[in-house]
């Protein structure tokens, strides 16, 4: 099996700042914020060469990280939009 990078997603979050557990004031999705959040940082790429999931063993961005951090961005649009 051949492993690509998959292009990387734009996140408002970093390896050094990422999500806090707690979500920011507005969220009202609090459960999905906290799950998403451990999630992501669970996912992270390898220290390495940051193309592999640390968790999966997928190239990175892996699926699940994606969809954590989809769920942070959906849930952070909507406080602001609140």
């Amino acid at each position: 099996m051949q492993r690509t990078q998959r292009p990387r997603i734009h996140s408002a979050y970093t390896r050094q700042q990422p999500p806090p557990y707690e979500p920011p004031p507005g969220v009202t999705e609090v459960t999905a914020w906290q799950l998403a959040a451990a999630q992501w940082r669970d996912h992270l790429p390898d220290d390495l060469l940051g193309v592999e999931c640390v968790t999966c063993r997928t190239a990175w961005p892996c699926d699940a990280w994606d969809i954590a951090n989809d769920m942070i961005n959906d849930c952070r649009e909507t406080a602001q939009a609140a």
